[in-house]
């Protein structure tokens, strides 16, 4: 425990010096570490992860000691209290549900691991031998590794640290640009809003005499049917915070709400306009889908402010063509054929309708026959924010821009489909969420302004679901922030074999089923390779169904197969080591190493070394 505490000690210490690497503060906090880590990402194509740290480090720190030096050095209170209590409050979430187990959190924990022990860039993919992480977008994971590495403490506290770390970037970014823009002091409740589902589901359970259970914090993103997968998935920030799958997607909110008050510096004083080309490429790294948002935005407004500007647009597109060129991934694009129901969509976007109306008030009323347009809106749901979209046409304030960039976005999702329905509400509703929140905390400070009482109401409203989903959700109570607890509790001997397998960067084999299993997990918390882990996910990142087969189908047979026969399959495969647990027991039923070093035996997982 004393290690833990030191740690996030050591982390919140080292943010604060990091927050003064420029000039304001609430953008510093988080740009500082996006800078860190381009800077490691770089270095990492030439030496190994560690050492890419260390020298970084020792980069960004002159400058933070020469301001120092100068006592330039500063510390905003408000914005680090802000930041610090929504810290504490999301490590206090994890520590009751620490489990590093569950939906893709294998997936993300696997891709940290791989960044902290890669020895270059691109790092390996965990889940397939021989191949790299290139075929997705890892620079949220470099970030990630870059807090676990602040925090000097392993990983398996580090993914937990690194989630609330994140979740609270969000809130104290949110927080500072809101004062920056002066939008009111409601931006947060913006952020950790739920959805008018929320309100219908608890109304709906109690009308039965029952109170909500565990899939309340669930449902709320899964209001919009879809013909393949049964239901679009429509996440909002604060279930991504609570969920805590340390995702591309989840990642990315910080940085979003980061690239926005960078956008609004620089239409205000003209500052940032290199961040601008830095937060391009982090944003296509981390998570390619809010990309082509933000580089359009960004690319207007440097041009829109003076076309010298044109080498910042140029510099981002060279940024993010190198990261493109080093990706092996592609995404199909087609017709939507499913729309959504006007009642659908209130109940995601409802909230936002009202507080929006509220924030073009003023318009509004000056030219109601804008309104007509919103009578397509059974038909096209979208449409009721058409209004809307005029208005901010007519204005074309900073704030405006985020507004028809959102509608648009809205509207794009009814329209085109990139990969599949289920993925692009789910991508692209949570980049509209975020572009929304200066203008709905501008709409709520009007609300409160006018009718107290109402905006009040509104307000409650749009927090029953954290109020609901947060203990719900948070159903255990362990008091810890070791991912790993569940499997030393459970699978002891699997514990045991994580510690001797851990950074030893070899190929190893252990029993495989689809993805969303508990297959893989040595790979997912050494940061070694697994011959074959999580097959139904690397099919769609590798289009390479019949490798795939063949490498689950030898899998099998080493579990199977005679002794001299497992050896040579695995050496085919450059495997080190051959995992022999009570999975792969339950798999394959008996297997035969003797031919092989046992080097490790505990609670009858056993470890068997290839010659």
């Amino acid at each position: 425990m004393t290690d833990v505490v030191s740690g996030l000690i050591v982390l919140v210490v080292a943010m604060v010096f990091l927050s003064n690497l420029f000039e304001h503060y609430y953008i510093s906090k988080l740009l500082s570490v996006v800078l860190l880590s381009f800077i490691i990402y770089a270095l990492a194509h030439f030496t190994d992860f560690s050492t890419a740290f260390m020298i970084s480090i020792i980069a960004v720190s002159a400058p933070i000691a020469y301001r120092m030096w100068k006592r330039r050095f500063r510390i905003d209170f408000e914005v680090e209290a802000v930041f610090i209590l929504a810290f504490a409050f999301f490590l206090f979430l994890r520590s009751l549900v620490p489990d590093i187990n569950g939906a893709e959190k294998f997936m993300d924990m696997a891709f940290l691991n791989s960044v902290l022990n890669a020895e270059r860039f691109p790092p390996p993919d965990p889940y397939f031998a021989g191949g790299m992480l290139n075929v997705y977008y890892y620079f949220g994971h470099v970030l990630s590794a870059v807090i676990v590495k602040l925090s000097m403490l392993p990983p398996e506290y580090g993914y937990n640290v690194a989630m609330a770390f994140f979740s609270a970037a969000s809130v104290s970014a949110v927080y500072g640009l809101a004062r920056d823009m002066g939008v009111g002091k409601f931006a947060v409740v913006v952020l950790i809003a739920g959805v008018p589902y929320s309100v219908y589901e608890l109304l709906s359970t109690l009308s039965t005499g029952n109170l909500p259970g565990y899939l309340f914090y669930w449902n709320s993103t899964r209001i919009f049917s879809d013909s393949t997968f049964g239901h679009a998935i429509t996440e909002f920030p604060y279930f991504s915070f609570i969920h805590a799958d340390l995702h591309a997607h989840v990642i990315a909110i910080p940085l979003k709400i980061l690239f926005i008050g960078i956008l609004y510096r620089f239409y205000r004083e003209n500052e940032y306009a290199l961040a601008i080309s830095l937060m391009n490429f982090a944003l296509f790294a981390t998570n390619s889908w809010d990309a082509p948002a933000f580089f359009l935005l960004s690319s207007a407004l440097l041009i829109y402010k003076d076309r010298s500007y044109w080498p910042i647009v140029a510099l981002s597109a060279i940024l993010i063509l190198i990261f493109r060129l080093e990706m092996n991934a592609n995404a199909t694009f087609s017709f939507s054929t499913e729309f959504s129901s006007i009642t659908e969509f209130l109940l995601f976007w409802g909230f936002f309708a009202i507080l929006l109306y509220a924030r073009y008030y003023g318009a509004v009323r000056n030219k109601p026959v804008y309104l007509l347009i919103a009578v397509l809106s059974p038909v096209f749901p979208p449409a009721i924010f058409f209004p809307i979209l005029l208005y901010a046409a007519e204005k074309r304030e900073f704030t405006d821009f985020l507004v028809m960039l959102s509608i648009l976005t809205i509207a794009g999702c009814e329209v085109v489909v990139i990969d599949f329905r289920m993925n692009t509400y789910f991508k692209f509703y949570l980049l509209a969420w975020t572009l929304l929140i200066p203008a709905a905390s501008e709409g709520l400070r009007v609300i409160y302004e006018r009718r107290k009482s109402i905006a009040i109401l509104i307000m409650a409203l749009m927090l029953i679901y954290p109020a609901v989903a947060t203990p719900v959700r948070h159903y255990k109570h362990e008091f810890s922030l070791d991912g790993l607890k569940f499997m030393r509790d459970s699978y002891p001997g699997d514990y045991y074999a994580v510690k001797f397998l851990y950074g030893k960067n070899a190929v190893v084999i252990e029993g495989v089923e689809g993805s969303y299993s508990y297959g893989g997990r040595i790979a997912t918390f050494t940061g070694n390779q697994a011959v074959i882990a999580w097959p139904n996910h690397e099919v769609h990142w590798r289009d390479n169904g019949d490798e795939l087969s063949k490498r689950i189908s030898d899998v099998r047979a080493v579990y199977t197969s005679s002794c001299p026969v497992s050896q040579e399959i695995a050496r085919k495969y450059g495997a080190g080591y051959i995992v022999y647990g009570a999975y792969e027991r339950k798999l394959y039923g008996e297997s035969n190493f003797s031919c092989m070093d046992k080097v490790f035996d505990e609670y009858g997982t056993e470890i068997y070394e290839v010659d």
